[in-house]
């Protein structure tokens, strides 16, 4: 599984979207982005190059290489927003994250979801593993029967 990075601008624990010709007017105005689709923005230096997607008001890409934080803040601060990664920290530097304050209740709901998850998987494995219990010791009751049945006979 990808790690992504998200710029998003919030405030008061709401989201407020970055629409799609905000952010695309704002990569125009920084050196090495450039627009190269109707919500897609890329950004090339010599480090190598990224690709940004707009989508439900952010713009979100996957994390090849760390590099990429150090264009996306400043994008970010071009649009008046934080770059955020999947566990909810937010970059202040390419190697400095906090968690933001309207992230706090998001990052709750994303444990609690987790820990639901796992719980589930968890009792699921627990009856594949009584089953197959079961069987084999089914299967071993079935072979000492028959083993007996031909020791009289």
């Amino acid at each position: 599984m990808a790690y992504h990075l998200t710029i998003l601008r919030s405030a008061n624990g709401l989201q407020l979207p970055i629409s799609r010709d905000e952010a695309l007017a704002g990569a125009r105005k920084l050196p090495g982005w450039s627009v190269t689709g109707e919500t897609e923005l890329a950004f090339s230096d010599g480090r190598g190059s990224c690709t940004l997607w707009h989508s439900d008001g952010e713009l979100w890409t996957r994390l090849d290489d760390t590099w990429v934080i150090e264009p996306m803040l400043e994008l970010a601060r071009e649009l008046g927003a934080r770059v955020r990664g999947d566990e909810f920290e937010t970059y202040a530097t390419p190697e400095q994250t906090y968690a933001h304050p309207d992230d706090k209740r998001l990052a709750q709901v994303a444990r609690a979801d987790s820990a639901q998850l796992l719980a589930a998987h968890v009792a699921e494995q627990r009856q594949i593993r009584n089953a197959m219990i079961g069987f084999f010791v089914v299967l071993g009751a079935i072979g000492f029967l028959v083993g007996k049945w031909f020791e009289r006979h």
